[in-house]
């Protein structure tokens, strides 16, 4: 087991375990969020015939209208209907938006620009060749690669795979995770604690995380006082039979009521590394057991969320068929932050793109790693070098986005 490794260090042992989980089908009006499995292409052309982009009158190739002239009006086509007979010279056909228009259509002139009389049509506009029309191919072509296997499933995505009739989609299946809190001193979020105890935030903070980030929770537990240790080990493999991947929470550190190493031990795992050269979450550490990751966090709700982001979340995308890290951004910082030296930091924000391009970010109030107050809002995490000055308004700084799942 290694102790106090760099982040990068700590992240590549973690993320070298783990291959994107085995795919599933799920069906289309459930797949939006989910990551295809497997790349789809297009079964035939998009429209697939030539179709009217507007209410109008399909005028024959050759015409251009205009002139006040007059054409007969042979069909009228309602939605659902296929023309009866190809475009003659002198004769034009009503048809409707997205549908189909007749053989040898060359326009279509929008209903606004004409007048009818009897069966009879006079066009007050002339139009160019091809106006209005919807060619085959237009959208999407036979033999085009609709989604790439490692796509996130977006809105539009599922609008295309609806427009080709799939009703199901091959996606990677979501990563089931389990919480262990460890600290002696938690109880559940939803009893009254006691004087010294403390209701478990955390918990309910890595359920909403795990989901956020497409994963199923199948657990969230706390290790009771009274318990053992090795009846809290118990708890921990039984989490690990029903989960892919299992965090513990507290107990990381190295005091004398610290039980997470021990625990871990006696469940059979492998210790990877523990502490990382960060700060809040200098108490993290990783464990595999039976190709199985255990992911520890610090008790603190600040260096829990920053050790989840920088951890965890890495994993989850792999899980997924997702890269395991989304690019780091330059922004323009927003507030200050007094300490200088000091540990490789990580601080709460709040980032905006600007009207005039690049990122501000702004760091919140409420950074020690035992607060809550700057997650409420935080949608980045900026990143100070070990040894650096104070930050003030206007440095430029790196910024981790925290709420995507794709690419960006």
């Amino acid at each position: 087991m290694l102790e106090s490794v760099k982040l990068e260090d700590a992240q590549s042992m973690l993320t070298d375990l783990v291959n994107p989980l085995p795919g599933e089908h799920v069906p289309l009006l459930r797949a939006c969020g989910r990551v295809a499995s497997r790349d789809v292409f297009a079964d035939y052309d998009l429209p697939s015939i030539p179709q009217a982009a507007v209410d109008g009158y399909a005028l024959p190739s050759g015409e251009a209208g205009g002139d006040n002239r007059n054409y007969v009006v042979k069909e009228h086509l309602r939605p659902g209907e296929m023309p009866g007979f190809p475009l003659e010279q002198g004769s034009v056909t009503r048809v409707i938006t997205g549908g189909p228009v007749p053989d040898g259509t060359g326009a279509v002139i929008p209903y606004e620009a004409t007048r009818f009389v009897k069966d009879n049509v006079t066009f007050m506009k002339r139009i160019s060749p091809g106006s209005n029309l919807k060619l085959p191919g237009e959208d999407f072509c036979s033999g085009d690669l609709l989604v790439r296997s490692g796509s996130l499933l977006t809105p539009g995505l599922i609008g295309v795979l609806a427009a080709y009739g799939r009703k199901k989609v091959d996606v990677f299946r979501r990563p089931r995770v389990a919480v262990l809190s460890l600290g002696q001193e938690i109880v559940p979020y939803h009893t009254k604690p006691f004087p010294g105890q403390v209701r478990d935030s955390n918990g309910p903070l890595l359920s909403a995380l795990v989901q956020r980030a497409g994963g199923l929770v199948t657990g969230v537990d706390i290790a009771a006082a009274g318990d053992s240790p090795r009846s809290n080990s118990r708890l921990l493999e039984s989490f690990l039979e029903q989960s892919d991947l299992v965090l513990t929470v507290g107990g990381a550190a190295s005091g004398f009521f610290d039980r997470a190493l021990y625990i871990i031990r006696q469940a059979g795992a492998r210790l990877l590394f523990r502490g990382i050269k960060i700060k809040p979450g200098s108490h993290s550490g990783g464990a595999v057991s039976n190709g199985k990751l255990i992911i520890s966090l610090s008790g603190n709700p600040a260096a829990c969320a920053v050790g989840y982001h920088l951890l965890v979340a890495p994993v989850l995308r792999i899980m997924q068929g997702l890269n395991a890290y989304i690019p780091v951004f330059p922004a323009v910082c927003a507030g200050f932050f007094k300490k200088n030296g000091g540990k490789r930091r990580f601080l709460q924000g709040v980032a905006a793109y600007g009207r005039e391009g690049g990122w501000t970010v702004k760091i919140l109030p409420g950074q020690k790693s035992s607060m809550l107050r700057s997650l409420i809002d935080a949608n980045a995490l900026v990143e100070l070098p070990p040894g650096r000055r104070p930050l003030v308004e206007g440095d430029e700084v790196k910024m981790l986005l925290l709420n995507a799942l794709g690419d960006v």
